[in-house]
């Protein structure tokens, strides 16, 4: 009871933020539970700007008629919505993300090759996704290119031939953002800043590493300095 009361004064709190700033407000759940999803990375594919949602699954973010916001989390399917007016005059967004099972008996891996629960999900997630979609061969599995398990929703999409190349662009282009997410999680950030609720949000936000620099810097250390660059410039602007 008193989650649920600290998840309404959170949306009351952060309604009247973003009514203020001028911004639109989102909430993330999970379809099968309706539980809120925390540090969602929702991303504004016309311009290239992506938010976080924080503890209470909640997001603002400025957004016009038509824009196209993706959505990826770990553990779950990645998708996207147009935003029509319909939704735009919603007090509230409401995204619903699948979450990806753990099944994969209809997989099979020809290689010794060991994958970890990581790998194994994003060969599933390019399975599903290419699979009676075309003759487009499956991309070899690459350790450099691999994703949470993230899924597409090929209805936004996938109605020509002629935007083949533009959603299988646009499906590595997501892979990569959940490459992020994986890397750079809110436990991790939260154990070198001690930041907690919005404060962590905001903070992974403004401190969101790139895919490049993400697959040039591999070792744990190499993110803990960055944290603690970042850490001091946060400090700065707060």
């Amino acid at each position: 009871m008193k989650f649920f009361i600290g998840i309404c004064l959170s949306l009351i709190a952060f309604t009247a933020s973003a009514q203020k700033k001028g911004l639109n407000i989102g909430i993330i759940k999970d379809s099968v539970t309706q539980e809120i999803i925390t540090f969602t990375s929702i991303t504004n594919l016309n311009n290239s700007k992506t938010v976080i949602s924080n503890k209470a699954g909640l997001f603002y973010l400025n957004v016009d008629e038509n824009s196209l916001l993706s959505f990826a989390a770990v553990g779950y399917y990645f998708d996207t919505v147009r935003m029509n007016k319909e939704i735009l005059l919603q007090d509230t967004i409401r995204i619903y993300l699948k979450p990806i099972t753990k099944s994969l008996a209809a997989v099979t891996v020809y290689s010794n090759k060991k994958y970890n629960a990581y790998q194994m999900d994003s060969i599933q997630r390019r399975t599903e996704f290419f699979t009676g979609k075309s003759d487009y061969a499956i991309p070899t599995f690459s350790n450099g290119n691999s994703g949470t398990g993230i899924g597409l929703n090929l209805d936004h999409f996938y109605n020509r031939e002629k935007r083949k190349k533009k959603v299988i662009t646009l499906f590595e282009q997501m892979e990569q953002e959940q490459y992020i997410n994986y890397r750079y999680t809110p436990q991790f950030v939260n154990e070198f800043t001690q930041l907690t609720d919005d404060a962590l949000s905001e903070f992974m936000q403004q401190s969101r590493p790139s895919y490049s620099w993400l697959r040039k810097h591999t070792e744990k250390e190499d993110l803990i300095y960055y944290i603690n660059d970042q850490l001091k410039l946060f400090d700065k602007k707060n």
